[in-house]
């Protein structure tokens, strides 16, 4: 399992999971986590959004935030 911070701020913090998936083996489970904190750091709420993407697909997504 992998897992880094994109973003951190005073009041929040989006966070990626990325774990390999047992069959196929070229699928990768994502999971973007979004955190809301109040001023001591403490999370208030999380929303995790769930994508399984293969290693082409997962090219195209960099592909398109660099673009």
């Amino acid at each position: 399992m992998k897992e880094f911070i994109v973003k951190e701020t005073a009041g929040f913090r989006l966070r990626i999971t990325q774990k390999r998936c047992l069959r196929p083996n070229d699928l990768y489970s994502l999971d973007f986590v979004q955190e809301v904190k109040n001023d001591d750091g403490e999370v208030l709420s999380s929303s995790t959004y769930n994508f399984f993407l293969t290693d082409g697909e997962i090219e195209t997504l960099i592909e398109g935030l660099r673009a």
